[in-house]
């Protein structure tokens, strides 16, 4: 038989043998503790004294364990609730963009964090930076393969000192598009030795090592040189020309 929870409507099903005159019963959705109430025989016999007198006491209790059917509606019940509170929400938001384009413009306009762009390189910051000596050659590497090199010197034409100079090399296909770029601080080279046998991340350590760039790439004196290697690790067969050019060229920082 069901039996329902006269404070949450739970629904449970009870097994005949628990029920008896005065039993009560606790719910274990909401914990409501209430008597188990029984309809009255179909004839006219009234239940005996010991089932209608009994004290509080006296009575057997239970904990009601299985909900019924109808319990599980309601959970259907409740999902649909959910799903129709989305519904109403997409309409209202509908309803905004189709009668209140406003307040979407309003929305989409306010301004967004985004990274700065990288400022362009001042023409007056590099404008008395030449290049020197500056030669294209391939190289055959034991653990790499083919090495295209591109070697030469800076000279810092500025009357005043300069620090950590830096190039840019872009290597060039038969229709002038650009295949191969890389940006570098000048003031290390490589040996032949070294381009022969060193692995690309032994050979790109040794192109960057601050020790050597620090050491030649600061304080560059009006007239002095400083001498730049950049290497393009297996570049493509349609490869033509290339470029070299300065790109940046700072001033040292003031003396105290």
């Amino acid at each position: 038989m069901h039996v329902t929870c006269p404070n949450c409507k739970t629904v449970y099903n009870l097994a005949e043998e628990l029920v008896r005159p005065g039993a009560k019963c606790r719910c274990t959705v909401c914990k409501e503790v209430f008597p188990l109430v029984i309809d009255a025989p179909e004839d006219d016999t009234a239940p005996s004294d010991s089932a209608t007198d009994s004290s509080p006491a006296s009575l057997p209790s239970f904990d009601l364990d299985e909900p019924g059917p109808v319990n599980k509606k309601k959970k259907g019940g409740a999902l649909l609730g959910i799903v129709a509170a989305v519904v109403l929400l997409a309409c209202a938001a509908g309803g905004i963009y189709l009668f209140a384009p406003e307040l979407v413009s309003f929305i989409d306009s306010r301004p967004v964090a985004q990274e700065p762009a990288p400022e362009p390189v001042p023409t007056e910051q590099v404008k008395k930076i030449a290049l020197r000596s500056v030669r294209q050659y391939t190289i055959t590497n034991e653990k790499i393969g083919r090495i295209t090199v591109i070697e030469g010197k800076v000279v810092n034409n500025f009357s005043s000192p300069k620090d950590l100079i830096k190039i840019e090399a872009l290597l060039f296909d038969d229709s002038g598009q650009t295949v191969m770029s890389k940006q570098q601080l000048c003031g290390v080279t490589a040996s032949l030795f070294q381009l022969q046998v060193l692995s690309e991340n032994e050979l790109e350590t040794t192109l960057t090592n601050k020790v050597e760039v620090l050491t030649n790439n600061t304080n560059v004196q009006p007239g002095s040189e400083v001498p730049f290697m950049v290497a393009f690790y297996n570049p493509p067969q349609t490869v033509r020309e290339f470029l070299v050019k300065v790109v940046e060229a700072k001033n040292p920082p003031p003396s105290n």
